[in-house]
């Protein structure tokens, strides 16, 4: 999803370019015909982009030279709130690819003015991106807590180690006084999670996971089922980019609520997660559920 903000005479012009791919498997784009009539006057350019596959990734860097050729002179700024590859951020395998830096390293190429990303997976990723913004999920996540659910308290739970440091960083700018962490188990043979536990008790009150990404959400399930034995409070999830590629329906039987700042499902109704995501207003319930379309399209940043 793309959309382009011109800026002509200190106001903001926004239109969303056609985009197509030829039978052979290329793609091609196009500025629409009122962004192109004032590309001349324009003092800048701002593309938002939620990119989902490698199509979108090609549709951006034809978009972005689509643009230069409109007006040469005019700086262009990226906002990409995911960061497609961030969590290929070490070499695995030998003979592996370092996934975050080829990706950033396109990015770069770009010379794009600004880069502003959202949440990343780690600190590799701001490290890799040239003159990048970070936005944190602080906004976000403040937005959650201000569901009634947690109107009387609520722990914030880090649903592994790499997501520790982000929560304890969350909930000291929120105010948030209860913490804890879980852990994965591995196999120290193969690498693969065989346990997540949950070491300390928790306070009775409300618990809301909080993490960068879901995708087919399976350590949220095990998360959920650890818990089982910790505490009967309702459980709540917050993620910021949720991609969701196994559904919710698994997710909406062990959690009373799902919250995201960009729902890459759009999906809307019943078992739709609550976005909390940019220019959204704070939810009055987990089963309110704002138009997810509005969700995923970036704030803009000055």
């Amino acid at each position: 999803m793309f959309t382009i903000t011109a800026v002509v005479e200190g106001q903001r012009q926004t239109e969303t370019p056609t985009a197509f791919v030829f039978p052979g498997g290329e793609s091609q784009v196009t500025v629409p015909a009122g962004l192109r009539a004032a590309a001349e006057a324009a003092t800048e350019f701002r593309i938002h982009a939620l990119l989902k596959s490698a199509n979108d990734v090609m549709q951006l860097l034809m978009l972005t030279d689509a643009l230069r050729r409109l007006n040469p002179a005019v700086p262009v700024h990226l906002d990409m709130p995911y960061v497609p590859y961030a969590r290929q951020d070490r070499v695995c395998n030998p003979g592996e690819a370092l996934g975050a830096a080829v990706f950033c390293k396109l990015i770069n190429d770009q010379q794009y003015a600004t880069v502003t990303i959202t949440e990343p997976h780690s600190d590799v990723t701001p490290a890799l991106l040239q003159r990048v913004r970070v936005v944190d999920a602080a906004a976000f996540v403040g937005r959650t807590l201000a569901a009634p659910a947690f109107a009387k308290g609520v722990t914030l739970m880090a649903p592994d180690a790499g997501a520790r440091k982000r929560v304890q960083a969350l909930a000291k700018k929120l105010g948030v006084a209860d913490v804890r962490y879980a852990e994965k188990v591995r196999d120290p043979q193969t690498g693969r999670i065989t346990e997540t536990r949950v070491p300390d008790d928790v306070p009775d009150q409300p618990i809301l996971v909080v993490d960068d990404i879901c995708d087919g959400g399976r350590t949220f399930l095990e998360l959920a089922l650890a818990l089982a034995d910790k505490t009967r409070q309702p459980l709540y999830l917050y993620v910021t980019h949720g991609i969701f590629s196994h559904g919710l329906t698994a997710l909406n039987e062990r959690y009373a609520g799902v919250f995201t700042a960009y729902d890459w499902t759009l999906t809307d109704g019943d078992g739709a997660p609550v976005c909390v995501g940019p220019d959204r207003p704070t939810p009055a319930s987990p089963s309110l559920a704002p138009n997810p379309q509005a969700c995923a399209i970036p704030a803009l940043v000055n």
